[in-house]
């Protein structure tokens, strides 16, 4: 049973082999989704039992932060790197110029 936001089969490929293509490729995303939270819960987890104050050295100077801020910090820009790097679930797709599309001179 097709979805209305689905796209059609393709016409080399049997209606039946389509629906089981779409049900992986959602079974995929559901088995990404459920690995990412495990891992958010587990360093929420890791961050709130490392919350005392210890003595940081940053590059041009040094103050007394609870690991809790830094280790936060370092995940969001470990995240915010990741996104920018790898763009996950997103594939690049390149396209053919048909032959019809652009006749050389």
């Amino acid at each position: 049973m097709r979805r209305e936001h689905e796209p059609p089969p393709p016409p080399d490929q049997s209606p039946m082999e389509h629906e089981h293509q779409l049900r992986r490729a959602r079974q995929g995303r559901i088995a990404k989704f459920l690995v990412a939270l495990f891992l958010v819960v587990v360093f929420v987890v890791f961050i709130v039992q490392n919350s005392k104050r210890t003595r940081i050295d940053y590059v041009f100077f040094h103050r007394d932060t609870r690991l809790i801020w830094i280790m936060l910090a370092c995940g969001i820009l470990g995240g915010i790197v990741g996104c920018l790097l790898g763009r996950p679930g997103k594939q690049v797709r390149l396209r053919r110029k048909k032959k019809d599309e652009n006749p050389k001179p």
